[in-house]
Formats: C-alpha cells, sequence, structure tokens
C-alpha cells in the first residue's frame, strides 16, 4: 500500500456502461437526463483516491498513474463489480411473504433486509430474486482523468465532492492542522448525516488531519 502521503488524488469524470451499451452509472448530469436515469445523483467529477474503493478496484487500478488528460477505458468483469449469478439466490415463497401490492414481476421488495426482485407470481407462490441487478454483467467504464490534487485543503474540499457534500466549504488551518467544513443550510437528513461521516472518515484517515470542526445550519426557524 501506498504511503498515505504519497497517495495520488484524481478529479475524474466517468460513463460506466452494460456490454450491451445501457449506462448505468456517470459523474455527467447531462449524459445521466439523457440516459433517463432520474435516480442517479449525477453532478459532476468527484475525487477518487485509487486503493480506497471509491469505484470497482480494476478502474482505481487503471487509472492510478495515469497523467491528466487522458481518458481510459476498462472492462470490470462481473466478479469484480456487482459479482456473478448465484442460483440459490433465486427463491419461491410463500405468496403471504410479499405485500399484495407488490405482487408484481419486476417490483423490488424488501425481504429480511434484504433487496429482492419478484421474478415471478404463481398459485399462492413469490419467486423472488435476490441476485444484485448486474450480477453477472460486464462493465465498460470511461474515465476522463481531468487534474492531481496538491495539498491538503485542495483534496479535503475533493473528497467532500465524492461523498456527495458539493455545497460545503471546506477551510484548512495549516498551523493547527484543523480542518473546517461548514454545511449550508438545508433540513435534518440521515442520507447527509450518514454521507459526513463518510467524509470525515476519509480526511482524518486519509489526510492526517488532528481536528476536524463541523459547522452546520437547518434553517432559519430552527431553535
Amino acid at each position: 500500500m501506498t504511503p498515505m502521503a504519497d497517495r495520488e488524488y484524481l478529479r475524474i469524470d466517468y460513463v460506466a456502461r452494460t456490454g450491451s451499451g445501457r449506462i448505468i452509472d456517470t459523474t455527467d448530469p447531462d449524459v445521466a437526463a439523457d440516459s433517463d436515469l432520474a435516480e442517479l445523483e449525477a453532478s459532476g467529477p468527484i475525487v477518487v483516491v485509487p486503493g480506497e474503493g471509491h469505484l470497482f478496484a480494476p478502474v482505481e487500478a487503471a487509472i492510478d498513474d495515469a497523467d491528466p488528460g487522458r481518458t481510459v477505458a476498462v472492462t470490470v468483469d462481473p466478479e469484480d463489480a456487482f459479482g456473478t449469478v448465484v442460483p440459490e439466490e433465486l427463491v419461491t415463497l410463500e405468496a403471504e411473504a410479499v405485500a399484495p401490492e407488490n405482487r408484481e414481476p419486476g417490483t423490488t421488495v424488501q425481504l429480511g433486509g434484504r433487496r429482492a426482485v419478484v421474478e415471478d407470481v404463481g398459485d399462492g407462490t413469490v419467486t423472488v430474486d435476490f441476485n444484485h441487478p448486474l450480477a453477472g454483467v460486464t462493465l465498460e467504464y470511461e474515465i476522463e482523468i481531468l487534474e492531481r490534487l496538491e495539498g491538503t485543503e485542495t483534496r479535503a474540499a475533493g473528497l467532500a465532492t465524492t461523498h456527495g457534500l458539493r455545497e460545503a466549504a471546506v477551510d484548512y488551518d495549516p498551523e493547527a492542522d484543523a480542518l473546517t467544513l461548514r454545511l449550508p443550510d438545508s433540513s435534518p437528513s440521515s442520507d447527509r448525516d450518514a454521507r459526513k461521516r463518510a467524509y470525515l472518515e476519509d480526511v482524518r484517515r486519509l489526510l492526517g488531519i488532528a481536528s476536524v470542526t463541523v459547522i452546520e445550519a437547518y434553517g432559519s426557524d430552527a431553535d
């Protein structure tokens, strides 16, 4: 493993497609809109630290030593992406296990804390597939290397984009080795809290910052 201080911090844009050409992920909002990926949070380039699992391992390995300005194409086999199809994950259950309104092929359901897709509805039974929808699918990534990030504050700000905190302001005091993260006015959100925790873990572990302060605003009417 490369020492933390020597790691690459790469700002990238990417598009991920299945072998048939269907776009399943991208950082480009225009591409997402054109591909009818309304549920995809594509809001621009992100920062990746190869080896940290921000993207699939083959993708990170391919861009680790890539120079800015390059576009890298990477094929990711199923076992390195969403896994191979496991036949045992196709399960037939009593119909009562699935709510009546969800007994329709193609419907996504939660069963026992796991995600599944309804495959078939029989006489008193429902067959569901617990495999990931992209299990067994080979992916094709096209990654554009935009720049390498240098300096603690620049890298800390870049990591905020990786964790979906694009509106955050990041200030770093090198003398105190202290970082301040300011999050804009918004309503309380468990999703933002999870993103914030992941971000704080990254900046402390990767950048070794001694002190991190988070300042949040939650509306002018908040107590």
